[in-house]
């Protein structure tokens, strides 16, 4: 019995059951995003599985960006990386710089209708997509950390979308 029950476990591992269905997860708030402080160039929403949790940012959660207009890739990675640095010590960037540069490398321009989505799981692994397709995984609390200081860090994007994505307003 015991080794049917080992083998179940490690089955249910192997398939990944008991991850996150992220497209399950409710829509916790919703912001504008906007480029030069004043482009509206889409919105973001942010997914708990419990909107009212008091850690905001506790996984799973996702983060999903939605555009209306073309934005280029590297736009993306540049400002990813701006925001990261002047969210962290000197010291912690250039820790994580390396793993930060693989991971901005993957970012695609984006058109109108497309959606960009942060999905950061239990496991701590942070995983981009766009529309759906998988670009970039990185394993680690400190990684994720990092990156969702764009967003949520002292000094964010949008002190806007920041107050937006954390009041729970939609």
């Amino acid at each position: 019995m015991v080794k049917r029950a080992s083998l179940i476990a490690l089955l249910l591992v192997a398939t990944g059951a008991g991850a996150t269905d992220f497209d399950e997860l409710p829509r916790c708030s919703t912001g504008k995003v906007k480029a030069l402080k004043f482009f509206h160039v889409g919105q973001a929403s942010l997914f708990r599985p419990d909107c009212a949790a008091a850690d905001k940012l506790a996984p799973p959660l996702r983060l999903a960006f939605g555009y209306n207009r073309e934005v280029p890739g590297d736009a993306f990675a540049k400002a990813a990386r701006e925001m990261i640095e002047r969210n962290l010590s000197e010291q912690r960037f250039q820790a994580l710089q390396q793993r930060l540069d693989a991971f901005n490398r993957h970012y695609r321009t984006t058109n109108d209708g497309d959606r960009y989505t942060l999905d950061y799981d239990r496991d701590q692994s942070l995983v981009l997509r766009l529309n759906g397709e998988v670009l970039a995984r990185e394993q680690g609390r400190d990684f994720a950390d990092a990156y969702l200081s764009i967003w949520f860090g002292e000094d964010p994007y949008s002190d806007n979308l920041k107050d937006a994505l954390l009041s729970g307003g939609a």
